[in-house]
């Protein structure tokens, strides 16, 4: 850590010349968004329900502000929205609702050359691995999103009850009040990290990511270490021990079939501290991801994704199959239909996004359509 702030520090001193030049060109303004939506329907229990909503990358309006200051500085700033677009409601974040720019608002100070200084709420390294290493690209529907975030709302929260909720490294992973650093890209390699302090919150532990990944030719792989700390509590809020996750990712984009591979593990299912000492459950839990992309014409193709779920609670593992096909009209317009099944044992109640809660042990099913363009 103390590397990590001399390095912030020099990386601050440098970027002093920029406020000596005699004129800085004026400042851009970008607005971009993703129009993003589908038709899925879900069935477990004996129930079925019929629902719109995101299907990929999910809907938003952004605006991002930059300006050159000179000897290769920029200040660049943004601020972005997530929209529902069956309502037109704004989206919920990590279980954070009404939230005007639930997504990103952040201030960014940038070099090429000395990487990029982010303070806000931000897309860590955690946001980054998932659409590195997911084939699918659909989250609500492939194993990458099904079986990290079992359903929750806001993964890898402590129940409380001993029960596991899912993974912190998860396709919704967003952080506030946070300082992030992106490396420049080095010989095929590129490190991020990011702190969240808790501000001495008694429930909201601190939130350190550490990501580093390597590129060469069609080949990548990377590592990702997340830590929560402990939590102090109040009153009926109760106190946590500090929880740590790891994920290892890897991926060939070559030749006809092109494979995947994720590895979570999560050091403790539920870090909550019990009366009696310890913690409420200290069983490690992990996920194994395995995907397959196949090109089928200059334009589609077919995607594949299957994991297997270790749960660190007794008879309550799982195994998720997707499959896809996605065709790009455009560079950006996507269409898109997927299945997806969900199976468990007999004392876990998964559900699948927005599908209804499950009885015990029983599979949930969906079909979903959609498109995402991107403006």
């Amino acid at each position: 850590m103390k590397k990590f702030v001399a390095g912030m520090t020099a990386l601050c001193a440098s970027a002093t010349p920029f406020a000596q030049t005699a004129e800085a060109p004026a400042a851009g303004l970008k607005i971009y968004g993703v129009a993003d939506i589908s038709l899925a329907h879900y069935r477990t229990s004996g129930e079925s329900k019929t629902a719109m909503h995101a299907g990929g990358s999910g809907s938003r309006i952004g605006f991002l502000a930059s300006e050159a200051l000179g000897m290769g500085w920029n200040a660049n700033a943004r601020l972005e929205a997530g929209v529902n677009l069956d309502s037109g409601t704004s989206s919920s974040t990590n279980g954070n609702p009404n939230r005007v720019f639930g997504r990103q608002a952040y201030v960014e100070l940038e070099n090429k050359r000395f990487g990029a200084l982010r303070l806000g709420r931000q897309e860590g390294p955690t946001y980054a691995f998932f659409p590195t290493y997911d084939p699918m690209l659909l989250p609500a529907m492939d194993a990458w999103g099904v079986v990290t975030t079992l359903g929750k709302p806001a993964p890898g929260v402590a129940s409380g009850t001993g029960q596991p909720t899912g993974f912190l490294i998860n396709p919704t992973g967003r952080t506030e009040n946070t300082v992030g650093y992106i490396s420049p890209r080095l010989a095929g390699v590129q490190g991020k990290l990011s702190y969240s302090p808790d501000e001495s919150a008694a429930s909201q532990p601190s939130l350190l990511e550490a990501g580093i990944d390597y590129v060469t030719g069609p080949l990548q792989f990377g590592v990702l270490y997340v830590k929560a700390g402990s939590t102090p509590g109040a009153g009926a809020i109760r106190a946590t021990d500090s929880n740590s996750e790891i994920a290892f990712g890897a991926k060939y984009q070559a030749g006809p079939v092109q494979p995947y591979f994720s590895y979570i593990r999560r050091e403790s299912t539920d870090p909550t501290r019990a009366p009696g000492g310890g913690v409420l459950n200290g069983n490690s839990e992990s996920v194994k991801l395995f995907g397959v992309v196949v090109p089928v014409s200059q334009r589609g193709a077919l995607r594949a994704t299957y994991g297997i779920y270790s749960s660190g609670a007794a008879d309550s593992d799982a195994t998720n199959y997707g499959l896809a096909y996605t065709y790009e009209v455009s560079r950006r317009l996507m269409l898109m239909a997927a299945v997806t099944r969900l199976e468990q044992d007999g004392a876990a109640r998964y559900a699948v996004f927005q599908s209804p809660v499950p009885q015990a042990g029983k599979p949930v099913s969906a079909i979903t359509t959609g498109l995402t363009w991107r403006f």
